[in-house]
């Protein structure tokens, strides 16, 4: 019985580890609203120049690199875990996961809310 139990339990916090994502963060547009955006794999890159992005934070992206390209080249400006960037309007990609891994995508430049 207690094995089972045990069981349930690893499944349902796998699971939900699983639909949060590796890799977080969050996007706040001239509206006020707060988006949370999630990332998959060691690191990505995420297209960000056709969504409002008044503040970033870094919730949970590893070492967090903010672009004014839209595929994540060129210079950046780091942002910590915990941190926030205010007036990042001029953030059209973000590079987010493990440091030291290349960013894989954008694969499209939707918005990403």
């Amino acid at each position: 019985m207690h094995k089972s139990l045990i069981a349930l339990f690893v499944l349902c916090t796998l699971n939900g580890a699983l639909a949060a994502g590796d890799w977080q963060f969050q996007i706040t547009n001239n509206a006020g609203k707060v988006y949370t955006i999630p990332a998959y794999g060691k690191r990505e890159c995420i297209c960000l120049e056709t969504s409002q992005t008044n503040k970033i934070k870094n919730t949970n992206g590893g070492v967090m690199k903010l672009f004014s390209t839209h595929d994540c080249t060129g210079n950046f400006a780091v942002l910590n875990k915990g941190s926030m960037r205010s007036n990042a309007q001029w953030v059209n990609s973000a590079s987010i996961g493990k440091d030291g891994f290349p960013s894989t995508g954008p694969n499209h430049c939707d918005p990403v809310y």
